[in-house]
């Protein structure tokens, strides 16, 4: 069997394209490295896959053998690296012992082998054992994790695929070396058309992964910005409905309010005819010193809850300030405003504050002034004429309403 690229050809082009991705990793992790989490063992691991590979092939250490073990050994401890990267990424709890106790057998297995082994197949065996084992570590985190983030989903299935594929072949590799030692055959050097076949088939294999993790990268990094969107349009919408929202009740503010009425008189025609309605407690001040601002704060709390239930999913109620409260009804004419404030003044009459708030003797009444506005009036004259009709309403004996 032929095979176009001798050992030297494929180590140069292994060290060319992992040279590639080390550096493109390492600036890379420069940049993010608090947002991406592996990204440091996956370069770490690339600088060490370099470094072994050049220790190996260009001479640097005269001793051969001596080369090839340093190779190795740094080799299967960026693999680790790698592993460790793909832990630290999907947030998966190891055992870290176990794999560093895994370097140091396989170091004493690797000096042994390239130094004592006098034929190829056993330490190609070893070399397709070690990695066998740790692809398999590989599939069975990928595949622990497969649904761990939408962003995620198809670099970890070409990783899957990939390491799939790779096991497979080691597979077939570690079968071919085992038939070859039954079977008594020499190789007196770790070189073979079918072992190049094999180096070249993982380098394609392993350039394939790099590019994977590059898109793990990458749309972990586009998944950190979704996240942060995400968050900020919900921060967002937090602080709008704090704008626009009181404190203790959690109905509309006085602004909110206001501007939502100058938008209705805006439109400025009669079938959008609103009525407005101001409601004040009556004898608040009472409630607070005889039973305390606490329980003062409950009735507020609990009108609010009232109005709220009383009124159409168009309509507004929000609190004016202090113990008023402001309605704003849509299209609604004079006789179904006055039964809907009439239900409003009989909901809060008959409402048992004592029972409900754990206080004695408790009642609560209140006085409502309104008015209607069809556009041709001013938001400030509304507001006048409403006040005006409260005020006649607290004149005239409190616990009542007046409008028209």
């Amino acid at each position: 069997m032929m095979f176009p690229y001798d050992q030297s050809t494929i180590s140069f082009f292994s060290l060319f394209f992992y040279g590639m991705f080390a550096i493109f990793f390492f600036t890379l992790w420069l940049g993010n490295r608090d947002h991406v989490a592996g990204l440091g063992y996956w370069t770490i691991n690339l600088v060490l896959q370099v470094v072994g590979k050049g220790i190996a092939i260009s001479g640097i250490v005269r001793n051969g053998q001596l080369a090839t073990t340093i190779g190795y050994l740094l080799s299967s401890i960026g693999a680790i690296f790698f592993y460790f990267g793909l832990a630290a990424f999907t947030h998966t709890r190891i055992h870290r012992r176990f794999y560093y106790a895994f370097l140091a057998v396989m170091g004493i297995v690797i000096v042994w082998s390239v130094n004592f082994a006098n034929n190829g197949y056993i330490r190609s065996l070893i070399y397709g054992l070690a990695v066998l084992f740790i692809s398999t570590r590989y599939l069975s985190l990928l595949w622990k994790n497969r649904d761990l983030n939408p962003w995620f989903v198809r670099p970890f299935r070409l990783l899957l695929a990939i390491y799939s594929i790779l096991t497979l072949f080691y597979c077939l590799r570690i079968a071919s070396d085992i038939t070859s030692l039954v079977k008594g055959d020499l190789l007196q050097t770790f070189d073979s058309p079918l072992l190049r076949i094999s180096q070249f088939l993982t380098l394609g294999l392993l350039v394939g992964v790099n590019f994977s993790i590059l898109m793990l990268t990458n749309n972990s990094l586009l998944s950190n910005l979704d996240k942060d969107g995400r968050d900020k349009d919900r921060i967002m919408g937090e602080l709008k409905i704090l704008a626009e929202h009181d404190g203790l009740t959690g109905i509309l503010n006085r602004s909110t309010l206001e501007s939502y009425l100058e938008l209705l008189l805006d439109q400025g025609e009669e079938p959008n005819r609103c009525m407005v309605n101001m409601v004040d407690v009556d004898n608040f001040k009472s409630i607070n010193d005889t039973y305390g601002h606490e329980t003062g704060d409950l009735v507020l709390i609990h009108l609010a809850n009232i109005f709220s239930s009383l009124i159409r999913e168009h309509d507004q109620v929000g609190r004016w300030g202090g113990d008023e409260f402001f309605f704003i009804v849509r299209n609604v004419s004079t006789d179904e405003a006055a039964k809907l404030i009439q239900r409003i003044h009989t909901a809060v009459a008959t409402y048992d504050w004592a029972a409900r708030l754990g206080v004695a003797d408790l009642k609560v009444r209140i006085s409502s002034g309104y008015a209607f506005g069809n556009g041709k009036e001013s938001i400030r004259d509304i507001l006048r004429e409403v006040d005006l009709n409260l005020y006649t309403a607290k004149q005239n004996g409190r616990n009542q309403f007046v409008g028209g």
